[in-house]
């Protein structure tokens, strides 16, 4: 897995709970020069191990002002996309085969939405599903354009999403 880094100005006051996170094993904390002046860095590098307390974390973050994040060095949209994203994984986790508890959450989100593609393949909820469809046959993982929308959907990181040469 990626790692996960979070970005928080160094002019702000760490939470108590984000504090507590930073000096701890699951966390490495500096100061760094990102380009838009200097930031706390909390990086995780064992996401599945250290999930809960990044969700914690990434939950104290969002009521802070110029707190962002990067998922294998690519920077998320905001941390809320992040949230929803990792908090997915993780119900993911307690599911025997993860690529078909993530096809259903696709396949409940195009119910919900009326989507009208009934061929649709969609491998994840956060991929429109009425990009996926390519003709009639399900969408490819290593298809370039559905590439491009995985890292639209910022879940190119996700390891339930099993390219075909990982089977």
């Amino acid at each position: 897995m990626v790692n996960v880094a979070l970005y928080v100005p160094s002019d702000t006051v760490l939470p108590r709970k984000v504090h507590e996170a930073a000096h701890g094993e699951a966390c490495t904390h500096r100061i760094d020069e990102t380009g838009c002046g200097p930031h706390h860095v909390l990086t995780f590098a064992d996401v599945p191990d250290s999930l809960d307390l990044m969700l914690r974390v990434i939950g104290e973050l969002v009521r802070i002002p110029g707190a962002w994040a990067t998922v294998g060095g690519q920077r998320m949209s905001s941390l809320v996309a992040l949230w929803n994203r990792l908090d997915c994984y993780r119900q993911s986790l307690s599911h025997p085969d993860r690529q078909a508890y993530c096809r259903g959450k696709a396949r409940s989100l195009q119910a919900l939405l009326g989507c009208s593609v009934p061929s649709c393949e969609s491998p994840c909820q956060f991929v429109c599903p009425q990009c996926t469809a390519k003709g009639d046959s399900p969408a490819s993982l290593v298809h370039p354009e559905t590439q491009m929308l995985l890292v639209f959907g910022e879940v190119e990181w996700c390891p339930n999403l099993v390219r075909p040469t990982q089977s």
